[in-house]
């Protein structure tokens, strides 16, 4: 399971190219050889070559497409117009420098968790810490456009930021779209098994861990050690996916899941509290999960022992995933060539 934000990137590029608008991605250097790099495999249906930052041109004929993450990078560019996609708002309410000050104080104990890592890469950590920055909404440019990914960001961004502030939400990745128009018709309610989907790279695993002390016949399964077409599998075999942790952007796990048939529980913690960015009844979303085990436990038994009568409920989120596609194009175009 990869990075949505990283996969976000590439699919940008790859539907600015099918409009007709020259593109490419940029990886920003951190001492690698460019001709030692290749684009990974999983990102080849979207782009085969990339460029490093020094092959951009700074000119006004020029757009830049820098996401939160690196928002530093704008002080680069003089005459280009740039772009922040805000594909989550996370850092911008994390990196304060108290954040970063308790970061590096963690760093030998981080150290001696996961040494192999950091025993190589320890100063590109470091340096990548300190890039991090709060965006300073009150100095920006006026030039400069946001494009938000979820309304989630959409909402946050309009509130800080006195300049243009656009709707730009990506798709799920073209293999998961692949194989549902391939294989929608084997996407059935029935002969689901009785399975609680997690991720457990998300901070919720206390949670999950509560459910199933109080409800032992309750079986979750970790979505972790799978590629794509096993995921799509587990997907289509179980009942329902969770997710209580903190949504920064509008989360890709539950699209994947809701579009292969799965019914979807959440938390209400950033996008996942916005209708637009997940579409369900409120019935299915819980403010506090660890005070709601047993509502939880309830609900998800009504789920299983009614699943095809509950079906129906994910049918708008089911339907959002499914236009995401045709609606990102509209938005890149209403943007870059309108």
């Amino acid at each position: 399971m990869k990075s949505g934000g990283v996969d976000a990137l590439h699919q940008l590029v790859f539907y600015l190219n099918y409009i007709n608008i020259n593109s490419a991605i940029v990886y920003i250097k951190n001492n690698f050889d460019k001709k030692n790099i290749a684009v990974l495999d999983r990102y080849k249906p979207y782009v085969q070559n990339f460029l490093v930052e020094d092959d951009i041109i700074d000119s006004s004929e020029n757009a830049v497409v820098i996401t939160e993450s690196f928002t530093k990078v704008r002080c680069k560019f003089k005459n280009a117009k740039i772009f922040i996609w805000w594909l989550g708002i996370n850092q911008n309410l994390t990196y304060t420098f108290w954040k970063k000050l308790c970061f590096f104080m963690t760093i030998p104990l981080r150290m001696i968790k996961n040494w192999d890592y950091y025993k190589n890469n320890v100063l590109s950590v470091i340096s990548n810490v300190l890039d991090k920055e709060i965006y300073p909404f009150n100095e920006e440019s006026p030039l400069i456009t946001h494009m938000c990914a979820s309304f989630h960001a959409y909402d946050y961004v309009l509130q800080k930021s006195k300049n243009e502030v656009v709707l730009c939400i990506e798709p799920i990745s073209k293999l998961f779209l692949e194989h549902y128009f391939l294989e929608k018709n084997s996407v059935q309610k029935s002969n689901r098994e009785n399975v609680v989907l997690y991720n457990p790279s998300r901070n919720y695993n206390d949670v999950i861990k509560l459910l199933s002390e109080t409800d032992a016949t309750l079986k979750f399964v970790p979505l972790q050690g799978y590629n794509q077409q096993q995921l799509i599998e587990k997907y289509k075999t179980s009942k329902l996916y969770i997710d209580f942790g903190a949504f920064p952007g509008a989360e890709r796990i539950p699209k994947e899941a809701v579009l292969f048939g799965c019914a979807v529980i959440t938390g209400r913690l950033g996008s996942s509290n916005y209708y637009g960015d997940v579409p369900i009844p409120d019935e299915y979303k819980f403010k506090n999960p660890k005070a709601s085990i047993n509502d939880i436990i309830v609900k998800i038994h009504h789920i299983f022992d009614n699943f095809e009568y509950v079906y129906s409920d994910f049918d708008e989120y089911r339907n959002t995933v499914l236009n995401l596609e045709e609606n990102f194009v509209k938005s890149l175009k209403k943007i870059f060539v309108e």
